[in-house]
């Protein structure tokens, strides 16, 4: 492991600090929001886009398809990051725009319900709402009738992780794999990498705190699974998983827990860990080259698993840890390698 983050990563901590702009946990929501919106306003789109509104009781969902080409495709919902409190739909353009381009899947990106105006669990169950609804609707869309997907990255993660052991205690469809990128699986300060990673990078110990402060309803159990899956106690019968972490990154060690919990369950996992990154690093593909490395890695494991399920083939039960390594190559390592080191 590299003790080093990716002078490309560190060029662009570098400029955020140098803007002297406030952390965003001084602001208040609605300047946090438009701070992240502004970021995204000059996103170029390479492919179709289509914004859809599905019926819920609540008020009706938007769904942004992202359609890399005409015909049925496998569809993949795709729940963004943010802490539950910011982000939208236009802020993961780029991201929904590279992973469907390279994997031929078509990406619906979710408007689920923000906090603090929307606390647990309006977003899982606006997940839930979503899936169910590709499930039921997938050829009014053009889209596969059973080949799905979860994507979630950083709080979207979580809502991933969640929503699949939501599926499985429902007897739900299940997607056929998930793709989850160094989500919160536990309550604050739970693990070393709080005090290792907490400060100094793109999401901090205080940033944290305020995203729960958020989310987090005035009764909350840390024992409930589908607030934080860690709190599960069987794994199994869970979709073929892929998991990426991060180095530099307070959630590292979470993240890391949640593959070894699938190794245990026999569910089917890759992991990948960036041992140069910080967290939030798939959103900066722009400017850090092993970023769109670990891109493009996502994009041909959802290719696999449309492969795998159009041909039938038997997905491997064995747990594998992939090591993301600073040549931007990516070597394969045994379940029972040094996790997170």
């Amino acid at each position: 492991m590299t003790a080093n983050l990716d002078p490309e990563a560190r060029d662009l901590l570098d400029v955020i600090h140098a803007t002297g702009e406030s952390p965003v946990y001084t602001l208040s929501v609605a300047d946090a929001r438009e701070r992240t919106r502004a970021i995204a306003r000059n996103t170029s789109l390479s492919l179709d886009v289509e914004d859809i509104l599905l019926p819920a009781p609540t008020g009706a969902l938007r769904l942004r398809l992202h359609r890399p080409s005409d015909g049925p495709l496998p569809v993949a919902l795709f729940l963004h990051g943010g802490g539950w409190t910011l982000h939208d739909v236009r802020t993961n353009d780029e991201v929904c725009q590279r992973l469907a381009k390279r994997s031929g899947w078509l990406f619906a990106s979710l408007d689920y319900r923000l906090a603090p105006e929307h606390k647990y669990p309006a977003a899982i169950e606006d997940a839930y709402r979503a899936f169910r609804w590709l499930t039921d609707n997938a050829a009014s869309i053009g889209c596969h009738s059973t080949c799905h997907a979860v994507v979630g990255e950083s709080s979207g993660g979580t809502i991933a992780a969640s929503l699949t052991l939501l599926l499985r205690d429902c007897g739900a469809p299940m997607p056929c794999g998930q793709i989850v990128a160094y989500p919160a699986m536990a309550p604050l300060d739970g693990w070393p990498s709080y005090t290792e990673r907490g400060s100094g990078y793109v999401l901090d110990r205080s940033l944290m705190e305020w995203f729960f402060g958020h989310y987090l309803p005035p009764t909350w159990n840390e024992r409930d699974p589908y607030l934080f899956p860690l709190a599960e106690k069987d794994f199994s019968g869970l979709p073929p998983t892929l998991v990426v972490t991060a180095e530099f990154d307070p959630l590292r060690d979470e993240g890391i827990a949640y593959v070894r919990k699938l190794v245990d369950a026999g569910v089917s996992v890759e992991h990948l860990h960036a041992d140069d990154q910080m967290h939030g690093f798939l959103q900066a593909a722009e400017v850090i080259t092993k970023a769109r490395a670990v891109s493009d890695r996502l994009a041909d494991a959802l290719a696999c698993w449309r492969a795998q399920y159009t041909s039938g083939a038997a997905v491997q039960k064995s747990g594998t840890v992939s090591k993301y390594r600073p040549s931007g190559s990516l070597e394969r390592a045994s379940t029972n390698a040094s996790w997170g080191s």
